[in-house]
C-alpha cells in the first residue's frame, strides 16, 4: 500500500539515513520503523560526533515562496546540479480527517486518484509515466497526504500534466475502487501477523481510545467495506483543494516551465474547507496494562507511553535532547541497560512525535515471552530514575554534540530541504527553527532538561501494551498492574 511508503521521523534521533530527511522539522507518523532496524550508533561513536566544530548557525539556501489566488502555497527551489526535476504536494487531508465509522477513507483516496481520470485509465497512465523514467506516487498518512513526482528535466511538463491532470480529474471507477478494496482488506487481514506493526496500531488504539489518532491510516475490515463511492468522491471534493496545499518545485527547471507550474496550479478551484477540531484526551490515571492476545507467538512486542506534545509546543528542542539520552538514540540509557547490560531485547527506543494535537510518547521493544515481566520491570526502573534523577553534564554535551552532527543529513539535498520547509508551514512553525537549531542546541543547559524532565515525562501515569501469546505472559502482568495500582485487560488480536 502507497500509504506506508514515506516515512517521516519525528523527534526520535536519526536511526536511518532516510528517517532523518524530516526529523528536524518533526511531523506525525503513518508507521514507525522497525525497532530492529536501528544504525548502531555506538557511545564511541556519540562521542566523536560531540567533539565536532560543528556550526551554530544555519543559512536558507535561496529559494521563492509565492501564495497563488486560489490559496496555494507555492516554494520554489532551483538546483542545477542534476538534470532532475521533483514535484511534492502535501494537503492537510489524512486518517486524522477520516469520517467515524469510515476509516481508511483518505488512504482509499490517495490510492484511486492516479488510478484512471476523464482522460485515460490506470494502465495507459502507468505506462506513459514508464516510458519518461519518471515516478509518481499519492500517499495518505495520519495528518496529511502528499503527492510526489520526479523525472529527467527533459520530461518537467509531461510530468507537470500527469499531476495536474490526475489532481483535478480523477474518475474513481467502480472497477479501480472494488480492486483497492480487495488488496486493502487482504493487507488488514494479515497485519496482524507482523508483531512490530500490529503492536503499534494496537497501542494507539488504547492511548487515544475515540480519539482520531486511534485510528488506523488505511482502516479496519469493517470501515472499509463500509465505504462507498459517493463517500470517495465527497471526501476528494471537500479536501484535494489548493486552498489546503502545499507545493514544492525543486531541481533544474526553465522560467518557461516555472511560469507553466504556476499557471497550471492557478487554474486549480479553491474551496470552503471543513475545520478539523479534536475532542479533549484525559489525562492517564496509575498504570494501565492491556494485553492483546495472539496464541503462538513465542516473543512479546512491548508499547509503554502516554500522551506527549503538539509540534508547536516551545520546549520541543530540549525535550528531543532529553529524550536522546532516555533512548532516542542507540547508545541511551535504556538501551544500556536493557539491551547492553541485562541482554533483554535487541533494540528498545523511546520517542516523542508531535503532532497538530498532542502525539504520543512511547517507548518500544520486544522480548521473548519468558522475560516479558524483568523487560518491563528494568525498563520502568530506568525511566523512574530518570524523571527523579535528571541528567548529567558529560551526557548532555556528549548528545548535543550528536545532535548537531547529525543535523546537515536533514536538509542535505534541495528535496529534503523542500520537504522540511513544507512540513514546518503545515504545522505552523516558522523557518527561524531551522536556522537557529544548531544554536537552540547549544543552549540548552542541564537545568533546561531537568525541568522538561519532569514537565513532560512521566513514569507513573502510563499505558503499557503487550502482544504476546496471554497463556505464557498474564501472569506476568497481573502482579504488575496491581503493585503500581493499576488494571490488567485482555483483548483477542482478532478484535482489531
Amino acid at each position: 500500500m502507497k500509504t506506508t511508503s514515506i516515512f517521516l521521523a519525528s523527534v526520535t534521533v536519526a536511526v536511518t539515513t532516510g528517517m532523518v530527511v524530516a526529523m528536524m522539522a518533526g511531523c506525525a507518523t503513518a508507521k514507525k520503523p522497525s525497532v530492529a532496524g536501528e544504525t548502531k550508533a555506538t557511545l564511541a561513536e556519540m562521542r566523536e560526533f560531540a567533539k565536532l566544530d560543528s556550526k551554530t548557525s544555519y543559512r536558507l539556501p535561496p529559494y521563492q515562496e509565492k501564495h497563488l489566488p486560489n490559496g496555494l502555497t507555492v516554494l520554489l527551489l532551483p538546483d542545477d546540479r542534476l538534470p532532475s526535476i521533483s514535484y511534492s504536494l502535501l494537503m492537510r487531508v489524512g486518517s486524522t480527517q477520516d469520517p467515524e465509522g469510515l476509516s481508511g477513507l483518505s488512504a482509499m483516496v490517495a490510492e484511486l486518484v492516479d488510478k484512471g481520470t476523464k482522460k485515460r485509465n490506470a494502465q495507459k497512465i502507468a505506462a506513459e509515466l514508464g516510458q519518461m523514467g519518471a515516478e509518481l506516487d499519492v500517499s495518505a498518512m495520519l495528518e496529511y497526504t502528499v503527492v510526489s513526482g520526479s523525472a529527467l528535466s527533459t520530461y518537467g511538463d509531461a510530468l507537470l500534466e500527469n499531476m495536474i491532470e490526475i489532481l483535478i480529474e480523477p474518475t474513481f471507477s467502480d472497477v479501480e475502487i472494488e480492486r483497492v478494496r480487495k488488496q486493502v482488506l487482504a493487507g488488514i487481514e494479515h497485519r496482524i501477523d507482523n508483531p512490530d506493526g500490529f503492536s503499534d496500531l494496537a497501542f494507539s488504539s488504547f492511548l487515544y481510545g475515540d480519539h482520531p489518532y486511534s485510528r488506523p491510516v488505511v482502516g479496519n475490515a469493517k470501515s472499509v467495506a463500509a465505504i462507498k463511492k459517493k463517500h470517495i468522491i465527497s471526501h476528494y471534493l471537500r479536501y484535494y483543494r489548493p486552498n489546503n496545499s502545499i507545493l514544492t518545485i525543486t531541481g533544474k527547471y526553465t522560467p518557461e516551465l516555472e511560469a507553466k507550474i504556476l499557471s497550471a496550479f492557478g487554474n486549480w478551484p479553491g474551496r470552503e474547507l471543513p475545520k478539523t477540531e479534536f475532542p479533549q484526551l484525559n489525562p492517564i490515571k496509575n498504570l494501565q496494562v492491556e494485553l492483546v492476545d495472539k496464541p503462538g507467538l513465542v516473543q512479546a512486542q512491548i508499547r509503554i507511553g502516554h500522551l506527549g506534545i503538539k509540534r508547536t509546543n516551545p520546549d520541543f528542542v530540549p525535550i528531543r535532547v532529553a529524550n536522546t539520552i532516555l533512548g532516542g538514540a542507540f547508545a541511551s540509557r535504556l538501551s544500556d541497560r536493557v539491551r547492553k547490560e541485562l541482554g533483554l531485547t535487541y533494540s528498545i527506543r523511546s520517542a516523542f512525535d508531535p503532532r497538530v494535537d498532542q502525539g504520543p510518547f512511547e517507548i518500544a521493544t520486544f522480548t521473548k515471552n519468558s522475560s516479558v515481566g524483568q523487560t518491563l520491570d528494568e525498563t520502568l526502573k530506568v525511566y523512574e530514575s530518570f524523571h527523579k534523577d535528571g541528567v548529567k553534564k558529560e551526557e548532555v554535551e556528549m548528545v548535543k554534540g550528536y545532535l548537531k552532527g547529525v543535523f546537515p543529513t536533514a536538509i542535505e539535498t534541495p528535496e529534503k530541504l523542500a520537504l522540511n520547509l513544507m512540513l514546518l508551514r503545515f504545522y505552523g512553525v516558522p523557518d527561524s527553527y531551522l536556522t537557529s537549531y544548531l544554536s537552540e542546541v547549544d543552549r540548552v543547559t542541564v537545568g533546561d532538561l531537568n525541568r522538561v524532565i519532569k514537565k513532560y515525562f512521566d513514569p507513573r501515569n502510563l499505558k503499557i501494551l503487550v502482544y504476546s501469546n496471554a497463556a505464557d505472559v498474564q501472569t506476568q502482568l497481573e502482579p504488575l498492574a496491581k503493585s503500581h495500582g493499576g488494571e490488567l485487560t485482555v483483548k483477542k488480536a482478532s478484535e482489531f
